[in-house]
């Protein structure tokens, strides 16, 4: 496929691609001049956190955690919760 650019130096991609208006692309220049665009879904800051490596083992790890779900009404019983779960009590 064969795309010319504007005089702006801008193209226009074809709807088969699956990048709609709006969506964010990195774009990757490759060392023989090959241009790469990669579709990606930007993180907003202040959720950053959660992409971490450690966050993403605690996350996997508490997802395979074989402790039953505890239901707990106030705050005192959250505390007596995570003291158990932490190894303090």
């Amino acid at each position: 496929m064969l795309i010319q650019t504007d005089s702006r130096r801008r193209i226009t991609l074809p709807p088969t691609t699956g990048i709609k208006p709006g969506d964010t692309v990195d774009v990757e220049v490759l060392e023989d001049g090959r241009i790469l665009l990669i579709p990606v879904e930007p993180v907003p800051r202040h959720q950053l956190w959660a992409w971490t490596a450690e966050s993403k083992e605690a996350i996997t790890r508490s997802l395979t955690d074989p402790r039953p779900s505890a239901k707990v009404d106030t705050a005192e019983e959250a505390e007596k919760v995570a003291k158990r779960w932490s190894g303090e009590d």
